[in-house]
């Protein structure tokens, strides 16, 4: 549980906060339904529409696709501070518009990278933006992550590789 405040209106804010990632172009999910398309499908279908990533190539290099990173919960849902913006814009975070969370617990400051990633489903029960990639492979990144190599887990998932 954390405390901090609005920065505009000085509000005081408690609760949990969580980091929610989106990889490059995984909103595709957004114009399917899981009780339709399965998460190996959604896959395909992202893979072949999205198969490059040229921000995240350019730094990382070949089959690297860039990860955006935000904070969540607790009526907050900003950019979260500390992520790589591959997009060179001045994107405000989630410090732009609050103050620094404190563990309310211990009166700490906030350690960023120990904040739980959201679990992304794509099942019956679950049909979150982007949940395909976490649903079909099994995999989800670590805190702040950049980026990742869909083509090396699907490899390791038998899931499709589009051809470069």
């Amino acid at each position: 549980m954390y405390s901090w405040k609005t920065r505009r209106h000085d509000v005081e804010r408690d609760g949990e906060l969580t980091l929610y990632w989106e990889a490059n172009g995984d909103p595709v999910s957004d114009d399917y339904d899981s009780d339709d398309t399965s998460a190996g499908e959604l896959w395909r279908i992202w893979r072949k529409t999205y198969p490059i990533d040229e921000h995240a190539e350019a730094r990382w290099g070949a089959g690297a696709v860039h990860i955006s990173w935000f904070i969540g919960g607790a009526a907050a849902y900003e950019f979260a501070p500390h992520a790589v913006n591959l997009f060179g814009n001045d994107a405000e975070t989630f410090l732009d518009h609050f103050t620094m969370p404190i563990e309310v617990a211990t009166g700490e400051p906030i350690q960023w990278t120990r904040l739980p990633v959201e679990d992304k489903l794509w099942n019956e029960n679950r049909a979150d933006k982007g949940g395909f990639i976490q649903e079909a492979t099994g995999w989800k990144p670590s805190p702040l992550q950049p980026v990742f190599w869909p083509d090396q887990l699907a490899e390791a998932c038998g899931l499709f590789i589009p051809q470069r």
